[in-house]
């Protein structure tokens, strides 16, 4: 049986991760910000949104059991965009969402009438060309699993070159920026481990070669976009 949003998503706290880079943009936001996070799973966003002092937040989740889970943190939360039709928001959030659809590029494009003027947009996408997919196909192996890159729910797949392409067709949303996050490697080795200066070296390593060459590096493609 398939567990819920809030049990399968993981907080990636550490550097080089999707989160941390959320986090990051989050600390420079006013505690006015008006937010909306698509797809909250645990609330993990709003968790750290919270530590920054931003309170206005709002969400779209289509899983009842998440909703529930999370409505104690959100101001409102919806099981469909539609509900905030002709709101505007600052921030929109589509963290690890957009690979859900089957259809994202008509999605953004109705994410882009919600952004305010000067509004934002943070989007993190797997990356299906990283290396190890690529290892995979190799040896004629390509297995879905319960969370990752082969997500047994992402019914869409991304490369860097799709990414543009996927910002290219919204043409109310300007690129700000482009990075890549790495694999989240402390969930597969101890803790003795993960917590040692070189296993912090080591990621190090590996986020230079994650923004040095995103094509087969990079686990997650990470963007932001303004509205134009």
């Amino acid at each position: 049986m398939q567990k819920a949003p809030q049990e399968r998503y993981l907080a990636k706290t550490r550097r080089g991760s999707s989160h941390s880079w959320a986090n990051s943009l989050f600390a420079g936001l006013p505690p006015e910000t008006r937010v909306l996070d698509i797809g909250p799973g645990s609330g993990i966003s709003a968790n750290m949104l919270k530590e920054h002092g931003i309170e206005s937040l709002y969400a779209v989740e289509i899983d009842q059991d998440a909703r529930e889970h999370v409505a104690p943190l959100y101001k409102r939360v919806e099981a469909d965009i539609s509900a905030f039709r002709g709101e505007k928001f600052d921030l929109i959030l589509l963290l690890d969402v957009l690979e859900h659809m089957t259809d994202p590029f008509s999605y953004l494009k109705v994410v882009s009438e919600h952004v305010s003027s000067e509004g934002r947009v943070l989007i993190s996408l797997p990356n299906i060309a990283h290396w190890s997919i690529r290892l995979q196909l190799l040896f004629g192996m390509f297995h879905y699993t319960n969370r990752g890159i082969l997500d047994k729910t992402h019914f869409q797949f991304f490369t860097r070159k799709r990414v543009f392409e996927l910002i290219e067709s919204v043409p109310e949303l300007k690129l700000l920026s482009i990075s890549s996050s790495i694999s989240p490697a402390e969930f597969v080795v101890p803790e003795w481990i993960s917590e040692t200066s070189l296993f912090s070296l080591f990621c190090s390593f590996r986020m230079f070669f994650a923004q040095l060459l995103p094509g087969p590096c990079a686990y997650q493609h990470l963007v932001e976009l303004r509205a134009s």
